[in-house]
């Protein structure tokens, strides 16, 4: 009996996370062109089983994950995955600061009220929030 319960409980939440990241790709999916300056990044966060490649760049307006151009060769990138849908998240919709991840100073941006979280290396974050025209946090602050 206890096992059932484990069973339906994780499929109802792996149901819950799968609906959850559709409705987030369906709300933020961009199919525009995106003219500023692009950034080669690991992303890390948004699907929480892997980080990815993608190239990412920002501007006023909010800051945008773009699939990377360089196709994924079999042997090549193994292992990593790679952005395949573009994305426009507005700078209103999210907050951010800096945290460190795996032992690395990382910028996190946080969508809270959609329990999504991406975190990008500082080095990169501070480019995104330079072109973006925002306040570059502290490093180690939280």
């Amino acid at each position: 009996m206890l096992l059932a319960i484990i069973l339906v409980a994780a499929v109802l939440l792996v149901l819950w996370s799968v609906r959850n990241q559709r409705s987030f790709e369906g709300d933020y999916l961009y199919q525009g062109s995106f003219q500023g300056n692009r950034y080669e990044c690991i992303v890390g966060g948004l699907y929480s089983e892997d980080r990815m490649l993608c190239m990412t760049g920002a501007d006023r307006s909010g800051i945008y994950f773009l699939p990377h151009p360089k196709p994924q060769r079999l042997f090549q990138n193994s292992g990593r995955a790679v952005f395949k849908k573009s994305l426009f998240i507005p700078w209103h919709d999210m907050s951010y600061c800096s945290k460190q991840v795996l032992f690395r100073d990382c910028i996190w941006f946080d969508l809270s009220p959609r329990k999504i979280w991406i975190y990008v290396p500082r080095e990169i974050g501070e480019k995104l929030l330079t072109d973006g025209h925002r306040e570059v946090p502290a490093a180690g602050a939280d």
